[in-house]
């Protein structure tokens, strides 16, 4: 049986954890903003973590803390009898809950329950004047305000506790992508390959300037000593639906001795220029495009002209039409989640985001290519 949930534990760490290095960061960058660690027999806790900061070679200031016990300044409170020597023994969470409360809470022993628990428990003992003032470092108002924005009993947030089900790990509802310490050094040690081989070299091809004011605001001339200074041998400009910043970005990067790539985030009308009448057509899928030469540039120019003297609808749009018509000499990518493919996957089918991706790469060849993000979202309706 040990064995069995063992398995379960380390699959289920491996799809849905994260690498321990980075939560022992996170957790210092929480200590940077706090006076207090709480927590019922907190001296335990603090010891757990503190070992896996010594294993891990992280320095911490958790032990520079000072520390709250719900546990030890309830004691005198709960009067459970027991003790050693005759005294009181000390509660349990759950029995320190209940005499709060007046009843148990759910999932004891779930971390988040254990979480929330504690504390609602933590604020009612300084609500009832348990743990004193002067123990928290709260003036006399202090206390008297917190009293009056919570005169009746604190109430529970509402966490999730729900308690991890095994079959969780069986389903594609929820998908995360594993981070461990072995991948990120992994993907670091890719990255940095630009200093031992010369034949590699990143390039930002989806990038907005300050002509994308409410997607980006980088002033070109900073986006110029930043890319030298990283040694970029060549950067984009992808601003969303438009090219005003096209002549001062290529003069600006030109002189900086980079190679300028001229693009634009186009807005692609769902259902054709023409057809206005309905929502659908108010916000365009996004889509990036590149000039990879002349002609490109050309057709770039038109696209975009077009886009904004007979698409214009919300934004200024072109359609697959006007795509096909000019697309000779542009690269393209699918770009973010506001792209055709992505928007597809996420509220329609992956049959239909294939459909989408078989005529792009029909109309362009191999000028189209799949942009990647590794993100976490819920949120399915993208603008």
């Amino acid at each position: 049986a040990v064995e069995k949930v063992h398995g379960i534990s380390t699959e289920r760490a491996n799809q849905q954890g994260v690498a321990l290095d980075f939560v022992l960061k996170e957790f210092n960058n929480a200590l940077e903003n706090c006076i207090y660690v709480i927590g019922h027999n907190v001296e335990f806790d603090i010891n757990v973590i503190g070992a896996e900061f010594v294993r891990k070679e992280i320095a911490t200031k958790l032990h520079h803390r000072k520390t709250i016990d719900t546990k030890d300044e309830s004691t005198e409170y709960c009067a459970l009898p027991g003790g050693r020597g005759g005294g009181f023994k000390w509660p349990k969470l759950e029995e320190l809950h209940e005499k709060l409360f007046g009843q148990k809470f759910d999932q004891a022993h779930n971390a988040a329950a254990d979480v929330e628990a504690t504390t609602r428990c933590f604020l009612e003992l300084i609500r009832l004047e348990i743990i004193p003032k002067d123990k928290i470092g709260f003036a006399e108002d202090e206390l008297a305000t917190f009293k009056a924005h919570n005169s009746k009993t604190i109430k529970a947030i509402g966490l999730n506790t729900a308690p991890y089900n095994p079959k969780d790990l069986q389903t594609e509802q929820n998908p995360s992508i594993p981070l461990s310490t072995e991948n990120l050094n992994e993907n670091l040690s890719f990255l940095q390959t630009e200093k031992t081989n010369t034949n590699y070299s990143f390039t930002h091809l989806h990038l907005h300037t300050q002509y994308s004011i409410l997607d980006g605001a980088t002033n070109i001339d900073a986006l110029a000593k930043k890319a030298k200074a990283d040694n970029m041998k060549a950067v984009a400009i992808t601003d969303h639906g438009n090219l005003f910043g096209a002549k001062l970005f290529h003069k600006t990067i030109t002189k900086a001795g980079i190679k300028p790539i001229i693009g634009c985030e186009a807005y692609i009308a769902r259902r054709g220029m023409a057809r206005k009448e309905n929502k659908i057509d108010a916000s365009g899928w996004h889509l990036v495009l590149l000039a990879k030469n002349l002609v490109g540039y050309h057709n770039l120019m038109k696209l975009i002209s077009l886009a904004w003297l007979e698409g214009q609808y919300y934004r200024p749009r072109i359609d697959k039409e006007l795509l096909e018509k000019y697309h000779e000499g542009i690269i393209i990518t699918s770009a973010c989640l506001g792209g055709e493919i992505s928007q597809k996957i996420m509220n329609e089918s992956v049959e239909k985001a294939e459909e989408a991706l078989l005529w792009y790469k029909e109309i362009f060849g191999d000028d189209f290519y799949l942009e990647i993000m590794r993100h976490k979202t819920d949120d399915a309706a993208m603008n």
